[in-house]
Formats: C-alpha cells, sequence, structure tokens
C-alpha cells in the first residue's frame, strides 16, 4: 500500500514534548522511504553550540539568561561562525566542529536553552533556511514544534499530536533513561512544563495546531496504533484525488 503513495510527499508531525511525535515520525518514514528530519535536534545543536561559547549558561539548569539570548549581535557572531552538520536518518546525528554531540544535546539543560533560543528571529530564520533546504524535493518526515505552521505550511499532511501531561512525563523519562541520561521524572516533568509555557507564550512562531492539522490525542496508544491512526489519515488525503500542493 505504501508503494502508491507518492514518493515526493512533505509531512510534517508537530506537538509538544512527549507527545510521541520522534517515534512515530520515524516509523512513518521507514515506512514510506522518506528521510526523517528531526528539527529539534537542530535546536539543539545551536544551543549546545551556545553552551561551548557561554559556559556560564550550561549552569543556570531552571532558568536560562533572556537578556544574553535576546543579544542579536552575541547570536549573530555565533550563527556566523557556527559549524553545524546534521545527518539525518532513524537517528539524527549532529556534528560541531567535526565532532559528534548527538548525546550531549539530548540533556535537559540544553532542551531548557534550546526553547529559550528558538524565541530568537536569527536563531529560527538560520534554521527555517535549512531545513527548507532539507525538505524542497519531499519525501521527508519532519517533526518539530512549528513544521506545519511556519516551515512547511503547504505541507502535503499535517499532524499534531498530544497527550495528557503525566504519561508524556513518562515517555519522556523512559526516552532520556535509554539514551543513558539519569533525571528523575519529577524535573522531568518540571522541565517539560516550562519548556511547554516557553513555546506556547513566544511571540514568534509560537506552539499552536496548524490550520489544516490533524489532531491527534496519542493518549493510552501505543506506538503501533499511532502509526496506524496517521498512517491512514496519510493514505485516505492520497488516495482521495486531492490535488497535492506545492
Amino acid at each position: 500500500m505504501a508503494s502508491r503513495i507518492p514518493h515526493n510527499l512533505i509531512i510534517t508531525i508537530d506537538g509538544p514534548s512527549g507527545a510521541g511525535k520522534s517515534t512515530v515520525a520515524k516509523r512513518i518514514a521507514r515506512k514510506l522511504k522518506y528521510t526523517y528530519i528531526d528539527t529539534g535536534a537542530m535546536y539543539r545543536g545551536v544551543a549546545y553550540a551556545y553552551t561551548r561559547k557561554y559556559p556560564e549558561e550550561r549552569d543556570q539548569r531552571s532558568e536560562v539568561s533572556e537578556v544574553q539570548t535576546q543579544k542579536l549581535d552575541i547570536l549573530k557572531e555565533l550563527l556566523n561562525s557556527l559549524n553545524l552538520r546534521f545527518e539525518f536518518g532513524e537517528e539524527t546525528k549532529v556534528f560541531l566542529d567535526g565532532g559528534d554531540i548527538s548525546r550531549e544535546i539530548r540533556e535537559p539543560v540544553i532542551s531548557l536553552l534550546a526553547s529559550k533560543l528558538s524565541q530568537n528571529k536569527l536563531v529560527r530564520e538560520y534554521l527555517y533556511a535549512l531545513q527548507r533546504d532539507q525538505g524542497q524535493n519531499g519525501g521527508i518526515v519532519l517533526e518539530g514544534r512549528d513544521t506545519g505552521s511556519v516551515v512547511f505550511p503547504n505541507a502535503h499532511v499535517k499532524f499534531y499530536l498530544d497527550a495528557n501531561p503525566e504519561e508524556r512525563a513518562k515517555r519522556r523519562h523512559t526516552e532520556l533513561s535509554l539514551k543513558g541520561t539519569s533525571v528523575d521524572i519529577t524535573s522531568v516533568k518540571e522541565d517539560m512544563e516550562k519548556r511547554d509555557k516557553n513555546d506556547a507564550e513566544r511571540d514568534l512562531a509560537p506552539l499552536v495546531v496548524p490550520e489544516g492539522a490533524i489532531y491527534v490525542d496519542t493518549s493510552g496508544l501505543d506506538v503501533e496504533g499511532v502509526v496506524k491512526v496517521l498512517f491512514e489519515h496519510i493514505k485516505h488525503t492520497t488516495f482521495s484525488g486531492e490535488q497535492w500542493k506545492q
């Protein structure tokens, strides 16, 4: 059935942390033989590079300085000299100055800083350009927080995944544990609540359900169940004879 789905669609999956975006996006990409684009890893890569340049930010685990992250001259200097490289696949690899930082970018402190940095227009425009370049020929599944609302508003199929806060925290804790990051679930939930607040209240590209997106509550569903729901929607849209948007 997947062979009848066009090879060049742009599929976006947005939603908050712990909603199941990453795992589901990987499975959908695998089924369709598409490229999986983890946009969150791109923001985390910039955030990690920022802590290399300004190590004092790394110690502020609960609150990240808004003064530093909004200084345009500081961010211009960082982005102009940034040597980040991404290898997209089932597991996104991120390299800074040639060194693999794929594990380091998953630390909770980097997640919070990534959320703060994402509120800056320079950072977003820098990464939007990279994301659109990756996806210009289609055949991709992007997951993030604004892939269907800002990066590719005319994507062929758009989803928004959500789940209740307790289940999201549990999933995020499991994900971090599997990747070797030791953190208690209470801290995970608190960090998640802070990031939700940052993402929803920011002026620039806030976390919203994109226009035309299919909303899916993943609470109580396992990965295969969510994948099945999304894949049925993709097939339905494909076989309905709709003209694909460009």
